[in-house]
């Protein structure tokens, strides 16, 4: 599949006004429903949109009433406030919580901000229960500009804000060699907390099942020993716990154990994991009270992801194919289901299918709606339709602005004379985008 070309500079650059691209030969995509979808994200209250927003509601609601908050496994990315920023710029878009206007404020939102304002009169616990909210919006400047960068503390809130400084380090990170060693420091963070006898074992029995996940991000051999060694640690708190774990426990321990045999690329063992993650999964929807159902439903998400990734690994195409169609019936708000599902057509070359669920990834909006529009456009390239590229095209350059792929498919499909004022605006656009970027 076309790889989708980005500038990898800072983004200073985004307040360059881009210049208006010339009118008659398109009409304009409408604007995507990021604002609608993902209101949460700027009142912590709203609580409608796909799964990870309902999240980032009940986020909200926890810290007003000061209740535990849990690590909902959707995380947001860095690129998600870049999106929202780049997609309607005149409206308000923070770059820390507090940049917002008191009388803009939800009673959430206003009380998150006291909070980061009174940081030195917090308890670790509070202080843990704020990061959390923040690295659930995004707000990855605001964590590393509360949480000291060499952590300190032993406790379970201690280490989780250290976790999520780590992990800010890396969004935030100018390089990929930056990024990988502030993972590193993250996952040895994950790593006190799997081996720490004082927790909980439950809390254990987590660590020590994401600590298979992070593993597998490193060189085969070596991670092959370290999830080994990480399934026999969460396998020796299950057995010493003296109770039976939750199924979203459990659902979370099999899905990471898979890991292990896709490695080993025994995919019929993958299969047989991964059921069992499902099986649970539903399991912990099925008993999950009003405080529990938003993180049982939330990890069906990832579970049938993971689930059609591997099924398409051991060329079950009908399969992959079933799993990436829940994904968009269970969560068909969510941009990213769509692009998954897209992608999988895309492969497939079921391109008119592809370039449908493109679309609708588009409509959807951050942080997929460009990436979803430049490929909803190559499917009309491919389909002998580039008269329906253009506009898409035009929209994927505008709410990336470090997108160069769309710029590069206009400037070759405008191959007329009428098209050419089209193709002019495109090669000035790339030529101001990589210029920048130096």
């Amino acid at each position: 599949m076309e790889k989708f070309l980005r500038t990898k500079g800072t983004i200073q650059y985004l307040d360059r006004p881009m210049e208006e691209p010339p009118q008659g030969a398109f009409v304009p995509e409408p604007t995507p429903r990021s604002r609608e979808l993902l209101t949460s994200y700027f009142d912590l209250e709203t609580p409608g949109g796909p799964l990870h927003a309902k999240c980032t509601a009940d986020v909200g609601r926890r810290l007003a009433e000061g209740l535990p908050i849990p690590v909902y496994q959707i995380a947001s990315l860095g690129l998600l406030r870049e999106a929202l920023k780049a997609e309607q710029p005149a409206q308000p878009n923070p770059d820390d919580p507090r940049d917002l206007p008191k009388a803009m404020r939800s009673a959430p939102w206003n009380h998150l901000c006291d909070m980061a304002d009174n940081w030195g009169d917090l308890s670790v616990l509070d202080r843990s229960r704020l990061v959390t909210a923040l690295a659930k919006l995004g707000f990855w400047n605001s964590v590393a500009d509360l949480v000291p960068a060499d952590g300190g503390g032993s406790s379970l809130d201690a280490l989780r804000l250290a976790y999520f400084r780590h992990n800010a380090d890396a969004q935030l990170a100018p390089d990929a060699r930056s990024a990988a060693a502030a993972f590193v420091r993250a996952r040895s963070v994950m790593e006190t907390i799997a081996r720490s006898e004082d927790f909980d074992p439950v809390v254990r029995y987590g660590a020590a099942a994401h600590m298979i996940v992070l593993c597998a991000k490193g060189e085969k051999e070596k991670a092959l020993a370290d999830m080994r060694h990480w399934l026999q640690a969460a396998d020796a708190v299950a057995a010493r716990a003296g109770k039976e774990m939750e199924p979203l426990h459990t659902s979370i321990y099999w899905r990471g154990v898979a890991f292990i045999p896709f490695f080993e690329g025994n995919h019929a063992e993958v299969k047989r994991q991964l059921e069992l993650s499902e099986k649970y999964a539903m399991e912990a929807v099925e008993a999950a009270d009003a405080d529990t159902r938003l993180l049982a439903l939330e990890n069906v998400h990832p579970v049938l992801e993971t689930s059609g990734r591997s099924a398409k690994a051991r060329g079950d195409i009908d399969g992959a194919e079933q799993f990436y169609r829940r994904m968009t019936e269970w969560d068909p708000l969510d941009p990213k289901a769509h692009v998954r599902l897209a992608d999988f057509l895309m492969g497939e070359n079921r391109v008119a299918e592809a370039r449908d669920a493109y679309s609708t990834a588009a409509r959807l909006g951050a942080p997929y709606a460009s990436y979803a529009h430049c490929q909803a456009a190559r499917c009309s390239i491919r389909l002998d339709e580039a008269e329906h590229a253009y506009a898409a095209l035009v929209a994927s350059a505008a709410l990336d602005r470090r997108a160069l792929s769309p710029l590069i498919l206009l400037r070759d499909i405008c191959t007329t004379e009428v098209l050419a004022p089209l193709k002019e605006w495109a090669v000035h656009e790339l030529a101001a985008r990589m210029q920048e970027a130096r």
